[in-house]
């Protein structure tokens, strides 16, 4: 799914699409952690959650897809556009989803709703790894990881589900945070969404960033900002989009090129903490946050 100077077949191999069987999650938070600081955590007493099995056909399903998607990441990939895996209704894809084991990871992956069908819609797995790994980093000063929170490519847990890059939210600890209408528990809570594309083309079709952004994301509860980054596989034709959730009608916008020495975008401190207007701020944390584009593409492409 290339646009003009996008990746080539050879940077699309199957081999990208395998998964290490660990939590990226997990990863990206050790990713984050200051280098300088060791924090012994003690963790609390948990009641096990009680799980609901899965009917058999959706325990089934999740086989049937991942037999699929080993079929799919084994054909030479298209030159342009997604990569068709299988056919899947609603349920059976956030079964998919929220199962513990992928082939793809899913925020690689696309359910399109009008045909009923799964495609891959991202190929070039390491840079674009790379840069979301960079990235995080700009959340990682102590003043702002304290009060906001990173939660990676976590999915939403209410309706069909969506995966994005990066995201982040308000902590159940920060002070003056209000839950929006829609949204019923902090983690559920985000307020940053994020998209990094590096096959994924700019536009408003299905499996583009644009589509995912206006469409999904910005209408989400609770949204405030969503970022879209894109780039060759070499890093160079850098390009973002950043989306106001508040702004109506909400129309696609140009790409802005990000280059030396610095891309800076701001995000109001208190809409990404959700603290109302007027409301005080967190101690230290900032009014106005400024996050640079630019470095993490330097450091991803070391």
């Amino acid at each position: 799914m290339s646009s003009a100077g996008g990746p080539t077949s050879s940077s699309r191999s199957a081999r990208s699409f395998r998964v290490q069987r660990r939590s990226t999650t997990a990863a990206a938070v050790a990713i984050a952690a200051p280098r300088s600081i060791v924090t012994t955590v003690v963790a609390a007493p948990v009641a096990p959650a009680i799980m609901t099995p899965l009917p058999p056909h959706l325990l089934s399903s999740i086989d049937r897809i991942n037999a699929a998607l080993e079929v799919a990441v084994a054909q030479p990939p298209q030159a342009t556009g997604t990569l068709r895996v299988c056919q899947a209704t609603e349920d059976e894809w956030n079964a998919f989803v929220d199962s513990d084991e992928h082939i793809v990871r899913p925020n690689f992956l696309e359910w399109f709703a009008d045909t009923g069908e799964i495609h891959i819609i991202e190929f070039a797995d390491a840079p674009h790894g790379n840069y979301v790994a960079e990235f995080n980093y700009s959340f990682a000063e102590p003043n702002v990881r304290r009060w906001l929170k990173g939660y990676m490519d976590a999915k939403n847990s209410q309706g069909r589900r969506w995966c994005p890059d990066l995201s982040y939210g308000p902590r159940r600890t920060t002070p003056g945070s209000v839950l929006p209408p829609g949204v019923p528990i902090f983690e559920d809570f985000r307020t940053i969404k994020i998209e990094i594309g590096v096959s994924q083309p700019w536009g408003m079709a299905q499996g583009q960033l644009d589509h995912k952004a206006i469409s999904v994301w910005a209408v989400m509860p609770g949204v405030e900002y969503v970022l879209c980054v894109k780039f060759d596989p070499d890093f160079a034709n850098a390009e973002y989009k950043l989306y106001d959730a508040r702004v109506s009608p909400l129309v696609q916008l140009a790409p802005l090129p990000i280059v030396a020495p610095r891309t800076v975008i701001q995000l109001d401190g208190r809409r990404i903490l959700g603290i109302p207007p007027g409301m005080a701020l967190p101690i230290a944390f900032p009014a106005t946050l400024s996050v640079d584009l630019y470095s993490p593409l330097v450091w991803a492409m070391r």
